[in-house]
């Protein structure tokens, strides 16, 4: 499975201090990456393409299809951003190891 972060996810995660941005990058690589199926894990947002995961107070709101997950952002407790500022993917970066 093929895993890509938006330009949003890619900011926030570099205004992110070291630790947590190096414990969500981890939790990618150890629980996204292999997975066959990523939708084993996580929320449904409504649909079969929007997947959030949680990582302790953090939420990954991400797109899925069929070979990739696109991250399209990372946010800090509870409330989900406006649906018109994450769910239009712009660029993705590959973060597949």
């Amino acid at each position: 499975m093929r895993t890509e972060l938006s330009l949003r996810a890619e900011k926030e995660l570099k205004e992110m201090d070291a630790i947590t941005s190096s414990l969500i990058k981890g939790w990618i690589i150890r629980h996204l990456l292999p997975l066959e199926n990523p939708k084993a894990i996580g929320n449904s947002l409504g649909g079969n393409k929007r997947w959030q995961y949680r990582i302790g107070d953090y939420r990954l709101l991400s797109r899925v299809s069929d070979k990739k997950i696109v991250i399209l952002a990372i946010t800090h407790g509870h409330e989900l951003p406006s649906q018109a500022s994450w769910m239009i993917p712009k660029s993705p970066t590959d973060i597949s190891l």
